[in-house]
């Protein structure tokens, strides 16, 4: 368990490091919210050198709340909105990307991006269904639109000296089956709750690995299951009756106090992902010299430049879970698969692989 202290001590020197850029995904409400104002209050507290953050969401009503609250918090901050569609389209999802990249150019030599947040999602529980491009909608929101994020955006995170981290919020640590001749999910058979879910846990880290490699260690790659956070997202009226219903009235009077993580320290937690503890493997050996105050990656060693995490902030991956299969072989297939899916959509047709 990396120690709340440790969490605000990095957060601070985040900070007071540099000018920080940061974008969020799924920021106008639930976790992405809550680093937004993490980041709002650690620069107002510590004496932060600036800070520009953008929020991708679809209601500009929503945005507003969290981006008054954090002007409030840090007046000399800049926070801005960029009004999106609904992100489960890979063309939605490269419109805002290239908004993102606009408005970034206009800052000139200064243009870049630091913190890239993905938290943008959708319930489990809905039955499969295929968005006009092919792709489920919830395996879209949970992984295809959040890797072609990454892609899109790679350009101003190179840029970044920080050096830059990403952070996609879901499930991570929670392998369980894999379905390599079916990565689309499109036998039913394959899409319940936990199958579902694990079968993205997987994508998530091979497709991490390759960009990893790809981009010469430059880019801090993190996936994290949050813990049971309290937020909208439990009351979303997508979610069956009945969860909501022992959500509210049995789960949380019972247990939450015991298991979810407060709203502040998920926020906290969440920033501090930027920390050198997460860094790429290349910025590690001048950034850190003891093996030990670096995370295991989830090739099994420290440092390795791509993490998947739990609630507080420690490894969680199941590296037996990898060696079921040829990991090397079934890394570029899941790769090659997500960017037919984007090549498909990007050029108007219906993904069917």
């Amino acid at each position: 368990m990396v120690k709340l202290d440790v969490v605000r001590s990095a957060n601070s020197a985040l900070v007071q490091s540099q000018p920080l850029v940061a974008v969020f995904f799924g920021g106008t409400g639930g976790i992405g919210s809550y680093t937004l104002r993490a980041l709002a209050t650690a620069e107002a507290q510590n004496g932060g050198k600036g800070v520009r953050a953008y929020v991708v969401g679809r209601k500009a009503e929503s945005a507003e709340r969290i981006l008054s609250e954090c002007r409030d918090i840090c007046p000399e901050g800049q926070f801005k909105f960029v009004q999106a569609g609904d992100l489960s389209l890979i063309q939605v999802v490269d419109q805002v990307c290239a908004e993102i990249l606009e408005l970034e150019e206009k800052e000139g030599q200064d243009a870049r991006i630091d913190y890239l947040m993905l938290s943008q999602g959708g319930s489990i529980f809905l039955p499969r269904k295929e968005t006009k491009e092919g792709i489920d909608v919830t395996m879209s929101l949970m992984y295809y639109s959040r890797m072609r994020i990454i892609m899109r955006l790679l350009p101003l995170l190179l840029k970044s000296n920080l050096p830059p981290r990403v952070v996609s919020v879901y499930a991570a640590g929670m392998e369980a089956k894999l379905f390599p001749e079916d990565l689309s999910l499109r036998d039913l058979k394959h899409f319940s709750y936990s199958q579902a879910r694990s079968h993205m846990v997987y994508m998530h880290t091979l497709f991490m690995e390759a960009l990893a490699e790809q981009n010469a260690s430059k880019v801090g790659l993190v996936h994290i299951f949050p813990g049971l956070v309290l937020g909208p997202a439990f009351s979303s009226p997508e979610l069956p009756a009945w969860f909501r219903f022992m959500w509210r009235f049995v789960f949380v009077p019972l247990f939450g106090r015991f298991v979810t993580v407060p709203t502040e320290e998920s926020g906290a937690r969440m920033l501090s992902l930027a920390s050198p503890r997460y860094a790429p493997q290349a910025a590690t050996d001048g950034d850190i010299k003891k093996s030990e105050e670096l995370a295991t990656g989830t090739n099994g060693t420290p440092g390795s430049g791509v993490y998947a995490l739990d609630s507080q902030c420690e490894s969680s991956i199941k590296t037996k879970a990898y060696e079921k299969f040829n990991k090397d072989e079934m890394r570029k297939k899941v790769y090659d698969h997500t960017i037919s899916a984007f090549e498909v959509a990007a050029q108007g047709g219906v993904f069917t692989e």
